[in-house]
């Protein structure tokens, strides 16, 4: 309707029909847990990286307007189920952690916070440093 105000109605459907707009937003929730033996260090930094590297688009704490747009814009412009942001994590993981002993056992979640369902999005892989290295160097799932 809004459109139609400005544009004449053949032109307004092309526009509807080139144009694609996104259906709702998801806020994720990533979770990485990796239970080094003692004598291992790993900062919680570098785990708070990866899940942020790992999904969509970051969340800003205070934006004006047309910041948040942007943020919006990018995260629709990268779209993300909670098996891609698992699978991005672990392969950061493996690639950051690879010095960790292959018995080193990791523990990766993603939630995602449905807008329009009742229902949430939820991901989860658990294994070996061992079982990671080998998936992603043999191309296994």
């Amino acid at each position: 309707q809004k459109l139609l105000e400005f544009l004449d109605e053949e032109t307004t459907e092309k526009v509807l029909e080139t144009v694609s707009f996104a259906s709702h937003n998801q806020r994720g929730r990533g979770s990485i847990m990796i239970e080094v033996p003692a004598q291992q260090i790993i900062r919680g930094e570098d785990i708070i990286r990866i899940i942020e590297d790992s999904m969509s688009s970051s969340v800003c704490e205070l934006l004006k307007r047309p910041d948040e747009h942007a943020v919006v814009v990018h995260a629709h412009q990268n779209p993300m189920f909670v098996e891609d942001c698992v699978r991005n994590m672990v392969q950061k993981i493996v690639k950051e952690f690879s010095h960790l002993p292959d018995d080193t056992l990791i523990t990766v979640q993603q939630v995602n916070e449905e807008s329009i369902h009742r229902h949430n999005a939820f991901a989860e892989k658990v294994a070996t440093m061992g079982e990671l290295k080998a998936e992603i160097n043999g191309g296994g799932n």
